[in-house]
């Protein structure tokens, strides 16, 4: 029957029509695409939990037996009432099973298949695009708008309120999976257990991700040329200097590889870039800025800090006392080299 942008899709999903018996749910996001799928079912019978109701397979078993879907979407729940199945399709094709089922819609049964990201002329869109009684629903992954609409709903819920820094660093610790976003505000919420402000601290010492951004903050400025007010502000709020190191070693490494790939192809941005948002520093870097030492760096000068910051981070993991001075001393050397 067509197509359900990924921008209508959280309204139709919490109202999907009844003539619909097929919903094909797929996109990058693979914690959205699954929320959805079961928000699909869970509107269509009582207790996801009856294994009566509610069956979930893989679509590789549903490639080597194409008449098992036939059956299960054929099966009488014990004791009346309508019936769900959860396809999560894999690297097998399952269009033979879906053919027949199409061609033989049961009855009081809903089928949700799930996927990962799909082009526009997949068999599998084509045909459940194509198909009366059945639609496939995208889901981009969460932007900005959406991730802060997700924050704003779970702190209200649990009655907490954020600090504009604790809320910036939850901005860019999450949105990579919606339900590992919500995993994590959960996480937050608990841990916040009798306190109602949430601080830039908190967030840092419960959310994934959040202190690997604080610390590579610090490493991206000095990479600028600038690490004094980023590393004072680190390390006052009891940030750790051999996670610090760890997160130059890994910068500059990247760096190094990312001018690498560049000065292969002539000088040209593309790879570079590539190489650095793949490395997850999109994260904690606007990509001017990426773009910027990119551009101020070369491979033989970013290379060169490798072998000293591979060392400072053996002395410091080897005597805990000397950490700190180990990490300012490296990070001070990375911004005077970023200067000249």
């Amino acid at each position: 029957m067509g197509v359900v942008k990924s921008g209508d899709a959280e309204k139709y999903v919490a109202a999907p029509p009844e003539g619909i018996f097929l919903f094909l749910v797929y996109g990058p996001d693979a914690g959205m695409v699954r929320e959805r799928a079961l928000t699909l079912v869970g509107k269509r019978i009582d207790d996801r939990h009856d294994p009566f109701q509610f069956v979930e397979m893989s679509g590789d078993e549903v490639a080597a037996d194409p008449l098992m879907l036939l059956d299960e979407a054929n099966t009488r729940p014990l004791f009346g009432g309508r019936r769900a199945l959860l396809v999560e399709t894999g690297s097998r094709s399952i269009l033979t099973a879906l053919t027949t089922l199409i061609a033989a819609p049961p009855e009081d049964c809903t089928i949700v298949l799930s996927a990962g990201a799909l082009r526009k002329d997949s068999p599998l869109r084509k045909i459940v695009e194509s198909a009366k009684g059945a639609v496939a629903i995208e889901c981009e992954a969460d932007s900005d708008q959406d991730l802060n609409a997700l924050i704003d709903r779970s702190l209200r819920e649990a009655g907490l309120v954020a600090s504009p820094e604790a809320r910036a660093l939850l901005v860019e610790a999450l949105g990579e999976d919606r339900l590992m976003s919500r995993a994590e505000l959960a996480k937050l919420a608990l841990y916040m257990h009798g306190r109602e402000r949430i601080s830039a601290e908190d967030v840092e010492a419960i959310v994934a991700h959040a202190a690997r951004i604080a610390s590579d903050r610090v490493v991206a400025a000095a990479f600028a040329g600038d690490a004094a007010a980023t590393m004072d502000a680190y390390f006052a709020q009891g940030g750790d200097a051999t996670t610090l190191l760890v997160g130059a070693l890994r910068y500059v490494i990247t760096l190094h590889r990312a001018r690498l790939a560049m000065e292969r192809e002539g000088g040209r941005l593309d790879p570079g870039m590539t190489m650095m948002l793949r490395a997850g520093f999109g994260y904690m870097m606007h990509r001017a800025l990426i773009e910027a030492q990119l551009r101020s760096w070369t491979s033989a000068r970013a290379g060169a800090l490798i072998d000293p910051l591979r060392e400072a981070q053996t002395r410091a993991r080897a005597h805990a006392a000397s950490a700190r001075m180990e990490a300012e001393r490296s990070l001070w050397r990375v911004a005077r080299a970023a200067r000249h």
